[in-house]
């Protein structure tokens, strides 16, 4: 016969168990950073899924596959001026991370060769119709750098812009394409986020395009569902 004494003892040592784990993944991941507390939580939890933010804004699902998406870009002179491919770079990388995620994207060539023919987009209601797009996504690149200041040898991209979403009404009575801003977010980005990277770890070229994939990434995550662990910030 177990004494009274004895069985709350032993109905304590479960709890105790639980509330010592805890203690110790909490001391471990002040010392060694979050990584560890975040991998414990993902234990846990699992990893849960982070609503895209055009979704929760228009109640739009672009990752159905059944409505066409064009993609632009645009930039200052200032900016092309260093990076004469930036534009290019952004669309052709946001369509890649669009289409991984089974959304139709117009492509980038064909928009390209639109544009030249007319040179500008002007409210997109006959680029648009001439794709046979239901949404233009338009991102506007403000600042872009990846060069320190004062500083020959560091290297962190930094960019900031605006992400804007047109949805395109057709009436197939008539030939009139009414288009409407549904979306508008700024974005900005730092890469790495904590500290610059040496010029002599990491050549400049490899640098660069590691900074426009996680632009891309960063804006398309505004646009689809995506996993916490793949959050850009």
């Amino acid at each position: 016969m177990h004494t009274s004494q004895e069985l709350r003892t032993r109905s304590r040592a479960p709890g105790r168990a639980i509330a010592c784990l805890l203690l110790a993944v909490f001391m471990i991941s002040a010392c060694t950073g979050c990584s560890l507390f975040v991998m414990a939580g993902k234990a846990v939890f699992g990893d849960p899924k982070v609503p895209s933010q055009l979704k929760a804004a228009t109640g739009t699902d672009i990752c159905d596959g059944e409505d066409a998406v064009l993609i632009i870009c645009s930039a200052p002179h200032r900016l092309l001026a260093g990076f004469q491919s930036l534009q290019i770079d952004i669309v052709d990388r946001v369509s890649r991370n669009l289409e991984s995620r089974n959304v139709q994207v117009i492509p980038s060539g064909d928009v390209a060769a639109w544009y030249d023919d007319h040179g500008e987009w002007g409210d997109y209601s006959e680029l648009a119709a001439e794709f046979g797009a239901r949404y233009v996504l338009h991102i506007e690149i403000r600042e872009f750098d990846y060069r320190v200041p004062e500083s020959e040898n560091l290297m962190q991209g930094k960019a900031e812009g605006r992400l804007l979403v047109h949805e395109v009404y057709k009436d197939g009575e008539t030939a009139e394409v009414p288009v409407s801003l549904v979306f508008d977010r700024d974005f900005t980005l730092k890469f790495p986020t904590s500290y610059p990277v040496p010029r002599e770890k990491r050549s400049e070229d490899m640098f660069l395009q590691g900074f426009l994939d996680r632009l891309a990434l960063h804006v398309s995550q505004y646009l689809y569902d995506y996993r916490a662990s793949e959050s850009i910030h």
